[in-house]
């Protein structure tokens, strides 16, 4: 891949975030773009895996607590024949 096709515009959180970004650009000789780049790539390396886990988490939750749902009516019979609404395990 191409290094245009590479690109990624970052919008730092914070002033004093973009001043660490500048002095330890300035520290290594290098430039802003290249101490973003590389946090991000130990961020990518350390959290990657959790972030993909935790949506998958997610995703499995809220199908689980959606598919008990009824469809058609939210309310059901008990065993004493009285309507409840319906609500999840």
């Amino acid at each position: 891949m191409d290094k245009k096709d590479q690109r990624i515009n970052v919008t730092l959180f914070s002033t004093l975030e973009y001043e660490m970004v500048k002095a330890l650009a300035t520290l290594h000789g290098t430039s802003l773009s290249m101490v973003v780049a590389k946090g991000f790539s130990e961020w990518l390396k350390k959290n990657f895996i959790i972030e993909l886990e935790s949506y998958r988490d997610a995703e499995i939750y809220l199908k689980k607590m959606n598919r008990t749902a009824p469809i058609d009516n939210l309310f059901y019979k008990d065993k004493n024949g009285f309507y409840q609404p319906w609500r999840s395990e």
